[in-house]
């Protein structure tokens, strides 16, 4: 099973049911890279939700057209909880799945959610150690002229992502200033302005 859809599939489902159809709308809505998300894709990964117990899925009519409706099981629960506390791997879904437990931080701890986030600076900030050292690398080969034409425009969109990385840590560290004096056992969803 696809851990990443699980996870917002089933975080999704902790407010309240849902049918197919605005399960596609949330998974699009936050993958990252944004893209389309297929009922292909989608109702197998519910099939395999159901077939584990985690989900129950019925049959409904809205607006005349039969739809399914998705609702959490006690054993989907805990699965979620499973995956929230699963650490992120650096791989290529990395910035979906912080995306994803960063929607439901609000149902963990004070505690929790700053090791999320730290966890979510401390990769960015790797990605900002390679970016930084290519840029250096294209600065001491980039003056060939063979080089030039391509050396800039890579240049140009290392730029974007420093700037993109930046960014990202500017909100991480805003959501930790609005973490600040609080316990690590409370519960409490940062919503700065």
């Amino acid at each position: 099973m696809n851990h990443v859809y699980d996870l917002l599939i089933l975080g999704a489902l902790m407010v309240h049911d849902r049918t197919g159809y605005k399960l596609r709308l949330i998974l699009e809505g936050n993958l990252e890279p944004r893209r389309k998300f297929s009922n292909g894709v989608l109702y197998p990964l519910l099939h395999k939700l159901q077939a584990a117990g985690y989900i129950e899925l019925s049959q409904i009519v809205v607006n005349g057209r039969e739809q399914k409706l998705a609702h959490i099981t006690p054993a989907g629960r805990q699965y979620f909880d499973q995956l929230m506390h699963t650490p992120i791997a650096m791989d290529a879904k990395r910035e979906s799945t912080f995306m994803f437990k960063f929607r439901a931080l609000g149902r963990e701890n004070v505690g929790f959610q700053r090791e999320t986030i730290n966890a979510y600076i401390e990769a960015v900030n790797a990605d900002c150690v390679v970016y930084k050292w290519v840029l250096v690398h294209l600065h001491e080969v980039g003056g060939r002229p063979e080089r030039k034409p391509d050396a800039g425009w890579t240049v140009r969109t290392l730029q974007l992502q420093l700037a993109i990385a930046q960014a990202k840590l500017d909100w991480a560290q805003t959501q930790l200033d609005a973490l600040a004096g609080k316990a690590d056992t409370d519960s409490w969803t940062a919503m700065p302005e």
